[in-house]
């Protein structure tokens, strides 16, 4: 294969990959389009004669998916050249140099490697270690371009799967990698097939055909074995009749406002209040009340707890705190947080983009700070140390933006049980769910711990794993992605946060300011939500359910660190195979 055939395939699989990822067009994604885009990649690399090459393949197929499905990025206003530019080439020169790595199989060694490494040879030549190697490295790649601090997890193969949530269902044990690995299992394995069958020249030699189908029959095998299993277990799950312990009853609202606009924060306050009255009428007319209010993040724009003074009066037309009296219901909004330190005598201030959680009497009870903030938009690295922090005062005039959050917050929100209207007061203390002390001492009137992890927290292992283990039983996920100005980013978003919903087995809320909102069940079905871009309200009763922990939720993301243990294993067998025969050679 010539050198611009395999720049071609590179970037058609990105472009393959594009359109599999939820995209203007297909807004939860083409799952059918990521078993075949990578085989192309594959092909591409297979045929790459060194290292350069194999870099600049990979290097082409990651910048063209990046590109063709994080294109809205643009519209992060004054940050654009970071958020799309500089995230582009960074993501592609982090896949140029997995790129090397999976090029490695097909390096060319000079002839007296080979005939001292006979068995190194016809293990590594083998299609089966090819396909599995591939798999391994290729799944290496999009957990590590998800992880950490410039972590990225848009633009992956199990973003694309929404559509198919029964293979999203093993998630609850290999997380969201268990898809990535299995779905390009398939395409190298479909690759090695066309490559051999198709495009050989040994196409008419029936002996080598028949011989390398016993070579790739075992290969197969194991193939057909996992993903069966993997439908299996997906239908049990997705099927399964789960009965939520307790409910709450909430009302969810989308102001659909500019986000762009920082002066004052009046016109998205005096919405949110319009559609959080209608929607109490609306309870109140089918005989309930609500429980929980729940407002975007960033709504707020005065930072606490000096903001509260400003909301007794503001907005003039409606202050916000006397509403919240009105309302008299456990409230939930995103705003800011202002908190003073003291360094060497010299004050400072931290902000932090937070979720405000007030009682139904107004009082501020809480706040949660979130904790993975945005590289180089609302963080810049180094900038919680003091010292930094001046030197940036000092030289620029700003301190950095936003500070990471300092702790994890559970939120305790009185709800009801599931069958209350069923079972008379003095019987709910036998319904058989796991009861604590607070909880029986109320009876009738237990409380559900909330998480509320802020747009970006909800894509992260690192952040939501520790929720769930601190016993959250609800995430109700704040986000406002309206800056994006596109369907496909509010969508993208929302199906990277889906996984939580499976990998915890939880209930996941997203209350956004333009979308998605929406309530997820622990299988990943969508309960309610919101059209995009639209002034809006749920009314609502979310289901929880009984906290039990997942396989993934005790070992986390093992599936990756397996396969770093295993080509571990591999480097040091063949490493100690060459230096045997090495040594054995010199003897003679």
């Amino acid at each position: 294969m010539n050198s611009f055939l395999q720049v071609f395939y590179s970037v058609f699989s990105g472009l393959l990959l594009s359109v599999a990822i939820p995209n203007e067009l297909f807004h939860f994604g083409y799952p059918l389009a990521s078993f075949f885009a990578i085989s192309f990649f594959y092909c591409a690399i297979k045929s790459c004669k060194s290292y350069k090459k194999a870099f600049f393949c990979t290097f082409m197929q990651v910048l063209t998916t990046h590109l063709c499905s994080s294109f809205w990025l643009v519209n992060f206003k004054d940050f654009a050249i970071f958020t799309l530019g500089g995230s582009a080439i960074a993501t592609a020169f982090i896949g140029g140099i997995f790129g090397i790595y999976l090029y490695l199989p097909y390096r060319n060694f000079p002839d007296s490697f080979l005939t001292r490494h006979k068995l190194y040879k016809k293990i590594s030549e083998t299609p089966a270690f090819r396909i599995l190697y591939f798999a391994s490295i290729y799944t290496l790649y999009e957990w590590y371009k998800s992880s950490g601090f410039l972590g990225y997890p848009w633009g992956t193969i199990s973003s694309s799967m929404f559509n198919w949530p029964v293979l999203m269902q093993i998630s609850d044990i290999t997380g969201a990698y268990g898809i990535t690995f299995i779905t390009v299992f398939f395409n190298c394995l479909l690759a090695e097939f066309i490559s051999y069958f198709v495009t050989s020249k040994t196409i008419y030699d029936y002996k080598k055909k028949i011989n390398y189908i016993l070579q790739i029959k075992d290969i197969t095998l194991t193939f057909i074995v996992l993903f069966i299993t993997v439908i299996l277990y997906g239908t049990f799950q997705y099927n399964k009749t789960r009965t939520p312990i307790k409910q709450i009853t909430s009302i969810l609202v989308q102001q659909n406002a500019d986000p762009w606009i920082t002066d004052s924060d009046e016109e998205r306050i005096l919405t949110s209040q319009r559609l959080t009255r209608e929607k109490i009428k609306e309870l109140e007319q089918q005989g309930k009340t609500p429980q929980l209010v729940v407002w975007s993040e960033g709504t707020l724009m005065s930072p606490f707890p000096y903001g509260k003074d400003i909301y007794e009066f503001h907005p003039y037309e409606d202050p916000l705190i006397p509403f919240i009296h009105e309302i008299k219901t456990p409230f939930i909004t995103g705003g800011a947080v202002i908190k003073s330190y003291n360094y060497n005598g010299h004050f400072y201030n931290k902000f932090f983009n937070s979720s405000l959680v007030f009682d139904s009497e107004g009082n501020l009870r809480g706040t949660y700070g979130k904790l993975h903030l945005v590289p180089f938009a609302e963080a810049i690295p180094g900038s919680d140390n003091p010292f930094i922090r001046a030197f940036l005062m000092k030289i620029i005039g700003i301190s950095s933006g936003w500070s990471k959050g300092e702790q994890l917050i559970n939120f305790d929100i009185p709800c009801n049980w599931y069958d209350r209207e069923i079972l008379p007061p003095e019987e709910i203390i036998d319904v058989k769910v796991p009861f604590n002390i607070f909880e029986t001492s109320l009876k009738n009137k237990p409380s559900v711990k909330i998480s509320t992890p802020i747009c970006f927290d909800d894509s992260f292992t690192d952040v939501m794993r520790p929720m769930f283990n601190s016993g959250a039983e609800l995430f109700m996920n704040i986000t406002d992605d309206s800056w994006s100005l596109k369907k496909s980013s509010e969508y993208q978003h929302f199906v990277i946060a889906a996984y939580d919903s499976i990998e915890y087995r939880t209930t996941l809320v997203r209350t956004t300011n333009a979308g998605y909102s929406v309530v997820l069940d622990p299988s990943g079905k969508i309960l309610y939500d919101l059209p995009l871009f639209e002034e809006a309200a749920l009314a609502v009763d979310i289901p929880i359910y009984q906290h039990i922990p997942t396989v993934y939720s005790k070992f986390g993301n093992w599936l990756p660190y397996l396969i770093i243990v295993m080509l571990f294993l591999y480097t040091l067998y063949s490493k100690k195979y060459f230096l045997t025969h090495k040594s054995i050679s010199s003897l003679k």
